[in-house]
């Protein structure tokens, strides 16, 4: 997944290249120092729903 936009450290919106959706991802820390353009791996997310 690649960040689209990050929220706060611990939140994040990430679009999945394969299956053309967005996501928010949501743990401790995932968006800490996290930029646009960055890949992250939607495995370490606790909670994450997709935006339709």
């Amino acid at each position: 997944m690649v960040v689209v936009q990050v929220l706060s450290h611990n939140a994040v919106i990430a679009k999945e290249i394969e299956r053309k959706g967005e996501w928010v991802l949501v743990q401790r820390g995932i968006g800490f120092g996290k930029q646009r353009g960055d890949t992250i791996n939607a495995t370490q997310a606790q909670q994450y729903r997709k935006i339709e």
